[in-house]
């Protein structure tokens, strides 16, 4: 029988014992029977409700992808997407409480969703640092790595709570094999932590560089304020959406570390997910909403130059004439790299030295 964010008693120990009882109204099952999926009755109302809100906001996020042509706002599309899901799931689910296949898709989606909402602030920052700062780098590191390093980061801890998550909703394995996958979860999700204050403290640094930047003149009055909205508010929004989904980690965390029994009260009360989990991700969703990057980054240098074809066939056969250049230059230029010269002597005693 497959599980939602709370496992059944009867897979946390070995020697709890279960009750067998025909599913009630709905399909529910009590606490202390062998099948159970939730502790809980789940609402039905607010799963209606954030199914409402976060269509709305993919809506939304749709559409200023489009006015500002955005292209990368896919992915952030995608994240609210499966927010959505996961509810549409959880609505099913409050009809459904013994379906295993409900129970397993609101799970996946409702846990991974965050995952895309990162991956977007994470190309955001790229982005910004393209338009923003003059050599389009960024301790070292240029405009186009940022996102691109950051998100391979995501994925890993992507994969990492995926496998966790696959292994806790599927309670018939034994005990050890669904605390693997709590402990894998958590690992998961304590690694995209890490990745995100790492994250944080370098689009801190890029705030520092650009009050700095701003207070010199190196940045044009066309970029400092484009539309209702300065530069400002876009790292505010970050900071907000950043937050939101660390309360959101935060939750997780102490959820799971408290285990997996009906005496976990994380478990037996619905509301700790809407509060602390599904709440604070509508928020900083709202908060991209609100401040999109498509309000503050405006013109030919907001998003990266994309090459035609035949640009980047140019391109590519460039980087082969300067590699060989470098090589023969290099080969050419410096004596030790080339062969030794050899000696022949002749019958008179005299010598006449010749390149291999």
């Amino acid at each position: 029988m497959a599980s939602t964010t709370a496992l059944p008693a009867a897979s946390t120990t070995s020697t709890a014992t279960c009750v067998t009882v025909s599913p009630g109204k709905n399909g529910y099952l009590p606490p202390e029977s062998c099948d159970v999926i939730l502790y809980y009755v789940p609402s039905f109302g607010a799963a209606i409700l954030f199914c409402v809100l976060f269509g709305l906001a993919t809506i939304l996020h749709t559409v200023q992808a489009i006015i500002y042509k955005k292209r990368y706002a896919w992915v952030l599309i995608m994240g609210v997407a499966w927010e959505l899901l996961a509810f549409v799931f959880r609505v099913l689910q409050t009809r459904h409480q013994d379906s295993d296949v409900y129970s397993t898709l609101h799970v996946i989606f409702f846990l991974l969703a965050p995952i895309w909402i990162n991956a977007f602030i994470y190309m955001t920052l790229g982005r910004m640092i393209y338009y923003y700062v003059p050599e389009r780098k960024l301790a070292g590191l240029s405009a186009r790595h940022y996102g691109m390093l950051f998100v391979v980061l995501d994925i890993v801890a992507f994969l990492v709570q995926l496998g966790g998550a696959s292994l806790t909703t599927n309670t018939s394995e034994e005990t050890k094999l669904v605390l693997l996958g709590l402990h894998l979860y958590m690992g998961g999700i304590g690694m995209q932590e890490f990745f995100i204050l790492v994250f944080l403290g370098l689009t801190i640094y890029l705030h520092r560089e650009m009050i700095r930047m701003e207070a010199g003149g190196q940045i044009g009055m066309e970029k400092l304020q484009t539309g209702r909205f300065s530069w400002r508010w876009l790292f505010y929004s970050i900071y907000f959406a950043l937050g939101m989904i660390t309360v959101r980690i935060i939750f997780r965390l102490a959820q799971y570390a408290q285990g997996t029994s009906a005496s976990n009260p994380v478990l037996t009360h619905e509301e700790y997910e809407y509060v602390f989990d599904a709440a604070p991700m509508f928020l900083g969703i709202i908060a991209l909403n609100v401040f999109h990057p498509g309000h503050i980054l405006r013109g030919p240098d907001s998003s990266f130059p994309r090459l035609t074809r035949a640009e980047k066939k140019d391109l590519k056969a460039q980087k082969k004439a300067i590699k060989m250049e470098k090589k023969q230059r290099r080969n050419g230029s410096k004596g030790e790299l080339l062969p030794e010269p050899r000696m022949e002597e002749r019958l008179d005693g005299s010598a006449r030295f010749y390149q291999v």
